[in-house]
């Protein structure tokens, strides 16, 4: 169930990224001469001594981490965690965070240079980081094939498993692919195309394009008015605090119902599957936690950014409705954990073994690898939504104005 649910909900990005190539194609310039002026666009200053920056990052990250990883591993069982589970989790979620960086780099270049343009930075941000990431982990692993004794040894781990963590984020760093195209698409506005003067203008760019129309004038004042200051001390003041304002912008009466929607459902069927779980000696609700809520969030983010046909208010809702499910989780999953103690059934996330009282059923269920194993399934989930919602409302939109 895990696999297809998850499968299902991250298999989406890739789906709207096609559909989203081939509305902007016309735009992008079909042809051999349209991919060549994107790729020149796409690589002009400062975008290639960005990208050999970005580099020279992922090599010294991996680098570090994989030091820090192989000397935290031994000290799990004193610190009361899996470090080694926590790291194969930690894998995609450095992925999400790679997509999310493509992305941002495609909607900047984007709204500068056009939606082709765009494309080819963003890709080249995620190759460019999985280039530097493999030049500091590929030396390490071959080191471990031909000598393993010298490195930690971890019982719940296979042979040849300890690296496996790093393997995985390259991996995943295929399901960000779609990424770069659909920040390139959210950013790309044909119509108000500009360059772009600095940084400054770039992040108040950003973070107030996609704003509800409700909102979107206030968001067109602030351009406008960061455009007529030109002390970079007050530019640099005025676009952190409207770029401030701008996230921070009051959710709706609708999200806070879709969030308590969230918080009610999840908690409810939550403490049906432990109940059901628990009578017929079916294992742990962690599977169930890292699924079911997927569809829930997935469907408010999508529903908002249709709805307002922006991608950050989707993001937003999501997120919040995320918030509630978490909530939920933890209101149901703690006093579950100390019934399943007391009824010697074993851990309530997994259902193996019996935990020796119920303060350590309870710390089970707060270890940090199976929260952040359902916060990454989770805002894959409000991020593909949000894109997909945002995508169908300005589709729906040009059919009503055509």
């Amino acid at each position: 169930m895990l696999a297809v649910v998850l499968l299902v909900v991250l298999g989406l990005a890739p789906l709207l990224a096609l559909v989203l190539h081939l509305i902007r194609l016309p735009q992008a310039g079909a042809g051999a001469l349209g991919a060549r002026a994107a790729l020149r666009s796409g690589t002009a200053q400062p975008v290639w001594p960005g990208l050999v920056a970005l580099a020279v990052v992922a090599a010294a990250l991996t680098f570090g981490l994989e030091r820090g990883y192989l000397a935290a591993v031994p000290n799990s069982s004193r610190w009361g965690f899996d470090v080694a589970l926590l790291a194969f989790v930690l894998g995609p979620a450095a992925a999400l965070a790679c997509a999310g960086l493509s992305a941002a780099a495609a909607a900047a270049v984007s709204r500068a240079r056009g939606f082709g343009a765009g494309t080819v930075a963003g890709l080249l941000a995620l190759v460019t980081i999985a280039a530097g990431s493999a030049a500091a982990h590929l030396p390490l692993l071959a080191s471990y094939r031909a000598d393993p004794s010298g490195f930690p040894v971890v019982p719940n781990l296979g042979a040849g498993d300890l690296l496996a963590p790093f393997t995985i984020f390259l991996a995943a760093l295929i399901w960000a692919a779609p990424w770069p195209v659909i920040g390139a698409s959210l950013g790309a506005n044909a119509d108000a195309r500009h360059p772009v003067r600095d940084s400054w203008q770039l992040l108040l760019d950003l973070t107030t394009a996609g704003l509800p129309e409700s909102r979107s004038a206030w968001g067109a004042a602030l351009r406008a008015e960061l455009a007529v200051i030109d002390p970079p001390k007050e530019r640099r003041g005025f676009a952190l605090g409207g770029a401030w304002a701008a996230l921070r912008s009051g959710a709706s009466r609708r999200a806070w119902l879709g969030a308590a929607g969230v918080l009610l459902v999840v908690a409810a069927v939550s403490l049906a599957a432990s109940r059901w779980s628990l009578a017929h000696g079916r294992g742990g609700v962690l599977v169930f936690w890292t699924t079911v809520p997927n569809a829930l969030l997935l469907a408010v983010a999508l529903a908002t950014a249709w709805r307002t046909r922006s991608f950050g208010t989707g993001l937003r809702a999501g997120a919040l409705a995320g918030f509630a499910a978490l909530v939920a989780v933890l209101l149901v999953g703690i006093p579950e954990a100390v019934v399943w103690a007391n009824e010697r059934a074993g851990y309530l996330t997994t259902g193996d073994a019996v935990p020796p009282d119920w303060q350590s059923a309870v710390r089970d269920l707060l270890r940090p690898e199976f929260l952040v194993s359902m916060l990454v399934a989770w805002t894959a989930a409000v991020a593909n939504g949000a894109a997909i919602g945002a995508a169908l409302g300005r589709l729906h939109r040009r059919r009503v104005a055509a």
